[in-house]
């Protein structure tokens, strides 16, 4: 009885290892992808052209203002379904690359 108990027991552990494994790799992101859709967003919200929107360019030096900044963020929340606090965009974004990397650690860490 005792050996007959126990193959249940791993069979119904199998399965779950299984869709661990899905899950995780589901959860990759397109980098590239992210950062390409953030600076044509930026670009489009400040009328800039995009390859004037460079990964390490600042959205000050871009000549975004605080209303610019937040109406970015917007934008990046509505196209990404995601949701950036003032703070942490305030703190850890002030070049395009930094939004793109936040972004995509945000759809990373989706359940």
């Amino acid at each position: 009885k005792n050996a007959s108990t126990k193959t249940p027991v791993i069979k119904a552990f199998k399965p779950v290892a299984v869709r661990a494994r899905t899950i995780i790799t589901f959860a990759t992101v397109d980098k590239e992808k992210i950062l390409a859709d953030v600076r044509s967003i930026i670009s489009t919200q400040l009328g800039k052209e995009s390859d004037k929107v460079a990964p390490e360019s600042k959205f000050a030096d871009l000549g975004a203002d605080s209303l610019d900044t937040v109406e970015i963020m917007m934008a990046l929340e509505e196209k990404f379904e995601i949701t950036l606090s003032e703070e942490a965009a305030a703190e850890k974004i002030s070049t395009v690359q930094e939004a793109a990397d936040l972004i995509c650690a945000q759809i990373a860490a989706k359940p």
